[in-house]
């Protein structure tokens, strides 16, 4: 299945052109954003079965009328027995029914036919996202586990292929280029994983970890290829000597360094930063998120930065974005984000960060229930089923992501929705 098409209640369709604007030669338009993610979607195959229906049959079928359709269940077969089991019980009914009834079940009798259908059940792990960066900004994504952060994040850098949506890097729509032709891209987009231990080989020294991409990518000749490499360990604060050392020797806080190296090493201009401090200690946290900042400044890197932690995402951040099953909630600066939250699943991630203070009392808000499932999401509002403001009109009607000043976006039926 091409994994570019949407699906819409289980029906495949292609995705519609939302490009727009003049083109040059290239393929690019001009932009002020360095990144442009429009309508981004991905769903995952979560399930497959067979189902027996009824489906009626046309006067041009080319099986008669006459002749019944017969349908073998075996007894390892992937039929959904209970739907067999109905239709036994539906034929048993009819052999029961009054005289009088049968000379209409004759004439309905040939008209339907048994017919084995494929469903299939996808998780909605991303589900329209859109946003802008401008270069040399930081956008924080926060929400809860599950809730898409990563997977857009891979699914910008094309890890995933996506279902539907735009990606537009530097002007140009990077979805709509062969594995040829979006290599050239792949020296200006990095990712940073979570993991620094299994995102690393252990069977390769540092220096080849590192430089493995400036060799494939012939960034430097061959005779300068050790002094490039060390250089990259030295602005991640990396010793010379490391260079010939192996993974399991160094701490976690030294292996996230070499990680960062590796994404630097093929001088990106865009990096996904896929939660990099969520396995460190909090002391080591302070250091690699200064280093973080330190090489932005020094070599102008844009930041898609993913993490639970909301006070790393505040030091952090120019902008920040709240997702909750595979949608945005909330968008806006930093300060609007965190001095005046708007819906009422950001007020509740807020009130759960703790704060350095043995004297201080929060009002903390406990969400009850666990985050639904997204191959099934709720009608509506996706928050209602665990939100305490929750409104009539939040269970049937899904509110629109508005700008409410300064560039502050939310998805809440407490703020006007025309």
């Amino acid at each position: 299945m091409d994994e570019t098409m949407d699906i819409k209640d289980n029906v495949i369709v292609a995705p519609e052109d939302k490009s727009d604007g003049v083109s040059n030669s290239n393929g690019a338009k001009p932009s002020e954003f360095i990144l442009e993610v429009k309508d981004l979607k991905k769903y995952f195959l979560a399930k497959k079965e067979w189902k027996l229906v009824k489906e009626p049959i046309v006067e041009n079928d080319v099986q008669s009328e006459n002749q019944a359709e017969e349908v073998n269940i075996g007894e390892n077969s992937d039929v959904d027995k209970s739907v067999a089991t109905d239709a036994d019980v539906n034929a048993e009914e009819a052999d029961r029914t009054p005289p009088e009834a049968e000379s209409e079940q004759k004439k309905e009798k040939g008209k339907y036919k048994l017919k084995l259908v494929h469903n299939k059940t996808y998780v909605k792990a991303v589900n329209g996202i859109s946003f802008n960066m401008k270069a040399g900004e930081t956008l924080g994504i926060v929400g809860e586990s599950g809730c898409g952060k990563s997977t857009m994040g891979r699914s910008i850098l094309r890890l995933h292929e996506i279902t539907a949506g735009n990606v537009f890097f530097e002007g140009t729509d990077i979805t709509k280029l062969k594995s040829s032709e979006m290599r050239k891209f792949r020296t200006k987009m990095q990712i940073i994983f979570q993991d620094p231990y299994s995102s690393l080989p252990p069977r390769s020294p540092v220096g080849e970890i590192i430089g493995e991409a400036v060799k494939v990518h012939k960034i430097v000749p061959k005779s300068e290829f050790r002094d490039y490499v060390i250089n990259i360990m030295r602005k991640c604060g990396l010793q010379d000597f490391y260079f010939d050392r192996y993974p399991h020797e160094f701490s976690g806080g030294q292996r996230q360094r070499i990680c960062i190296a590796r994404a630097l090493a093929v001088n990106p201009k865009f990096v996904v930063c896929d939660e990099p401090v969520s396995a460190l200690d909090v002391s080591i946290q302070a250091q690699v998120i200064n280093l973080l900042k330190e090489l932005q400044r020094d070599l102008n890197l844009t930041y898609l930065f993913i993490s639970h932690d909301l006070s790393v995402v505040q030091h952090i951040s120019d902008r920040v974005g709240v997702m909750y099953l595979g949608n945005f909630v909330e968008l806006g600066d930093e300060k609007d984000i965190f001095e005046n939250p708007m819906h009422p699943y950001t007020h509740a991630l807020l009130s759960a960060v703790p704060v350095p203070d043995p004297h201080y009392k929060g009002n903390r808000i406990i969400l009850r229930g666990d985050i639904p499932s997204p191959a099934h999401p709720p009608e509506g509002c996706k928050f209602h089923t665990r939100c305490s403001r929750c409104m009539e009109i939040c269970k049937h009607v899904e509110p629109k992501f508005k700008d409410y000043g300064n560039g502050h976006m939310c998805a809440c039926h407490l703020y006007p929705q025309d």
